[in-house]
């Protein structure tokens, strides 16, 4: 990691994207995170803490801390935003053609393959993958459309035995 620090789940989801061939999402991402934590550092906030705390040793002056919170709002504001349109966003194709994205919960990808059983796919279709112990490769539907409605179920069902465990 370089010296201006975006946190660990901003660099590992950005990490994450990159192996998957989204590079520009994780640019985003990093540049996002980038300017939020160089805004803090300007602003002489303690992350955290708030923008009515200045840093220990900096003067305090209402107009300064005015626009620290401004900025820190605005920021937090656009992080929030893209994380919404993100998740809204649903199922959103790669630039593979025969291959789908989506975030909620966690991040899901449909792909399409050919049957190769040597590399674990029986049947010509597509096929789910989601967060650690959810689906890994699970064989969905041969068409698009239906294999679009039956990831949407079998994540709700997935989503609802997560929230029962919490319980």
């Amino acid at each position: 990691m370089n010296d201006h620090s975006v946190g660990v789940e901003v660099d590992a989801t950005a990490k994450w994207l990159e192996e998957r061939g989204l590079s520009g999402a994780a640019r985003l991402l990093r540049r996002v995170a980038r300017q939020r934590d160089d805004a803090v550092s300007q602003l002489g906030l303690r992350p955290g803490a708030g923008p009515a705390y200045p840093a220990a040793g900096t003067e305090h002056t209402a107009p300064r801390d005015l626009d620290a919170a401004a900025e820190t709002a605005m920021l937090r504001t656009e992080v929030a935003r893209l994380q919404a349109l993100a998740e809204r966003a649903g199922w959103v194709p790669d630039r593979n053609a025969k291959r789908m994205w989506r975030w909620r919960d966690g991040w899901w990808e449909l792909g399409y393959h050919r049957r190769n059983p040597k590399a674990g796919y029986h049947d010509t279709g597509w096929y789910l993958w989601g967060p650690v112990g959810s689906y890994e490769g699970e064989y969905v539907d041969r068409r698009k459309g239906p294999a679009l409605d039956d990831a949407e179920r079998l994540i709700a069902r997935y989503r609802a035995a997560i929230g029962e465990d919490r319980r």
